[in-house]
């Protein structure tokens, strides 16, 4: 008699997904009041790997104003990609911390 492999296959791990976040809001009247948002329901592993590119791009810009200062066009476009970033960070957090079906998009 053979024994019963008891091993299941591996399940595939769950895509976690992101939450809607504001970037950029207009006035304090919350989301509803930003131009553009994190879109729920994207890979939060896509968002996390835009928002370590925009970072990288904001300190890349700071990196080489810093010998010659900013004008203000530069220090409201550093602004928009470290907000930019942030968005996507935050619209991630909870779907890593929890998981899709605890407070992440379903």
């Amino acid at each position: 008699m053979q024994a019963k492999n008891s091993n299941k296959p591996p399940v595939a791990q769950e895509v976690l997904l992101t939450d809607a976040m504001p970037i950029f809001e207009t006035d304090e009247g919350g989301p509803e009041s930003s131009l553009i948002q994190v879109c729920s329901g994207k890979p939060a592993a896509e968002a996390l790997n835009l928002s370590s590119m925009l970072l990288g791009a904001a300190m890349e810009i700071l990196t080489s104003l810093t010998e010659r200062g900013m004008s203000t066009n530069e220090i409201f476009g550093v602004r928009f990609l470290v907000e930019a970033s942030a968005a996507l960070v935050d619209g991630s957090v909870r779907s890593v911390e929890l998981g899709n079906r605890q407070g992440g998009v379903q």
